[in-house]
């Protein structure tokens, strides 16, 4: 008869952990650090299409690196709840067919950028109230 229980028992825990539902992460909200931010648009202008694809990465140790659209950069950078320094230290020196989009952005994160806001997987730096790079998150 205990066995015959004991059987029961664990054929209805196991029943009851089938039906439960895992609890749903809230995956849909990236974080700033270690996720690639693919560029999108500068000064709300779309960018062209490059054979690089323009990108920037914020690393746990305060560095950044990504491609401009042609080149690979790096900096560091400093960050608060929402605000936000760069510091770009250089870049490779390769010649591209379009220079457009590496110019831009290496404009814009040479720019007094000052703070971030993430929405999703989207990122935005921007200068005081002004966007200056969106991104999606990859």
């Amino acid at each position: 008869m205990k066995k015959t229980v004991l059987f029961f028992a664990v054929i209805f825990l196991s029943l009851l952990t089938l039906q439960a539902k895992p609890k749903k992460k809230n995956t849909d909200q990236l974080t700033l650090l270690n996720t690639k931010w693919i560029l999108e648009d500068i000064f709300e202008t779309p960018i062209l299409h490059t054979p690089d694809t323009a990108f920037i990465i914020f690393y746990s140790d305060y560095k950044i690196s990504g491609n401009l659209g042609c080149n690979n950069f790096f900096g560091t950078f400093s960050f608060g709840k929402k605000t936000m320094k760069l510091d770009y230290y250089g870049s490779t020196k390769k010649l591209c067919f379009n220079m457009e989009t590496e110019a831009q952005f290496s404009k814009a994160i040479k720019n007094d950028i000052t703070h971030y806001s993430i929405e999703k997987d989207h990122l935005y730096l921007l200068n005081k109230s002004k966007v200056i790079c969106k991104f999606k998150g990859k």
